[in-house]
């Protein structure tokens, strides 16, 4: 299967935040703010570092779009350079 450049860099991307979540997971087990919710975190890693995945890639797209998207910009007028015959 050959991947296409911006399917490259949207599993990049997908990847980095996934490796991010996991690291923050990591780290939260230790902060004492978080401790009444430990025991549930315990049980769900899981879930847990999926939605956190989820999360950072949403606001990864949301602040750094990918290379390519024009941004919702509407598409040029497909009549545009039409000259009617009589």
């Amino acid at each position: 299967m050959e991947w296409k450049p911006d399917q490259k860099k949207t599993v990049t991307r997908l990847l980095l935040c996934a490796g991010a979540s996991a690291a923050l997971l990591g780290a939260a087990g230790r902060l004492s703010a978080l401790e009444p919710y430990r025991p549930w975190l315990e049980e769900h890693k899981l879930e847990a570092g999926a939605a956190l995945a989820g999360a950072l890639f949403g606001l990864s797209l949301l602040f750094l779009p990918l290379p390519g998207e024009d941004g919702g910009e509407a598409d040029p007028d497909p009549c545009e350079g039409y000259v009617p015959v009589d």
